[in-house]
């Protein structure tokens, strides 16, 4: 009996979810017509906008329009856009289904980048009303793409930029550049199309600038421009090691080869010195064949710049360091006879256990 029961209250809940749902099923409304709104769009540069309108059962003649109003580009105290009200309204005549309005700037109230405004759109067909929506919002005239800019000799990289306002012809382009936010801008030498390019060589600046590139356009009495900031970045050497030298094994590093040799011999670029004081302990190294050194920074180690190392000014470099520390950075070259130069650079670690000569050694981080 109590199988019975619990049945039948199954079937009572599935026939009430059923009754539910076929209540709430949406039922939509057939007024006979329908009418699509489409525009030519609108930038910082043009005057106006088209708004076409097109009615695929060619039964209505009239569309009657409302600008809503909308947002400016200013911004109120909490950093939101400003709105504004409109009381701009017309009327677009169908011709077979097709019809369309110009609309200017002060009929849209929006003439600024980001700044939009929304438009009503009504008519009638057989006593039915009919509404529709549509927003405008002005668009950035100017789109720019470009590579990463590495701070490198043998590359040339193109800043590319266009300018495409939807109606309007682009009369004048300007390009100009300034190193810096507090630099000065300066114009870029030459004749620029609408959609065009300039080139921008890296080892011209120094890793870590900032060049700013601005680009602008008039048409008409109109002008726009946009500014694109374009980090010099290191292009950083391909290769790392690590290696130890201790007063014990009696060995030395060639960096020609990035391998540990024998102390003394040919190939010995970098091998250890150290003594006691009246300071105390001291330890360093020093090259007997090639090598020479010129102190630099944990930056320059960090960016391990390849156009940097090789262009370092070795006019005053050493051969040997008689005290070093932990954190010290060092450029180095080295070369074998009369071949070209081997370049990197060197970051220091000096460990020395309770100041005993025999247990001290410098770990270096080596990059080339």
């Amino acid at each position: 009996m109590m199988k019975k029961v619990q049945l039948y209250l199954m079937i009572l809940v599935v026939f009430s979810i059923a009754s539910c749902n076929k209540d709430k099923t949406i039922e939509f409304t057939d007024l006979g017509t329908e009418f699509l709104i489409s525009s030519s769009g609108i930038t910082s540069l043009d005057n106006g906008v088209t708004i076409s309108i097109n009615n695929q059962q060619k039964n209505l003649s009239t569309i009657i329009l409302t600008n809503l109003g909308g947002y400016s580009s200013e911004l109120d105290e909490n950093g939101d856009p400003v709105p504004f009200t409109s009381n701009y309204t017309n009327s677009i005549s169908l011709t077979d289904g097709i019809g369309s309005i110009l609309l200017s700037n002060a009929d849209l109230g929006i003439s600024k980048i980001d700044e939009s405004a929304k438009f009503q759109f009504d008519s009638e067909f057989n006593g039915k009303a009919i509404t529709r929506f549509y927003n405008v919002v002005v668009e950035d005239p100017i789109s720019v793409d470009y590579p990463s800019i590495a701070h490198r000799s043998d590359t040339v990289y193109y800043f590319h930029f266009a300018i495409e306002p939807k109606t309007a012809t682009v009369e004048t382009v300007q390009i100009q550049t300034k190193v810096s936010s507090f630099g000065t801008y300066v114009n870029v030498a030459g004749t620029y199309n609408a959609v065009d390019s300039i080139s921008i060589v890296g080892s011209n600046y120094n890793v870590g600038d900032t060049l700013f590139v601005k680009v602008t356009g008039t048409a008409g009495s109109k002008t726009a421009f946009t500014v694109t900031p374009v980090v010099i970045e290191p292009k950083s050497v391909k290769h790392t090691s690590a290696f130890t030298l201790d007063f014990n094994t009696k060995i030395a590093y060639d960096f020609v080869g990035d391998s540990l040799v024998p102390a003394g011999t040919e190939k010995a670029d970098i091998e250890l010195t150290g003594s006691n004081t009246m300071g105390g302990l001291i330890i360093g190294f020093v090259s007997n064949q090639n090598a020479e050194f010129v102190l630099a920074s944990s930056d320059d180690f960090a960016n391990a710049d390849s156009l940097a190392i090789v262009t370092t000014d070795f006019s005053a470099a050493v051969s040997s360091v008689d005290d070093a520390s932990t954190g010290q950075v060092y450029i180095f070259r080295t070369k074998r006879g009369a071949g070209a130069y081997s370049y990197g650079i060197i970051k220091l670690t000096v460990e020395k256990p309770q100041g005993v000569l025999e247990d001290s050694y410098i770990d270096f981080e080596y990059k080339y």
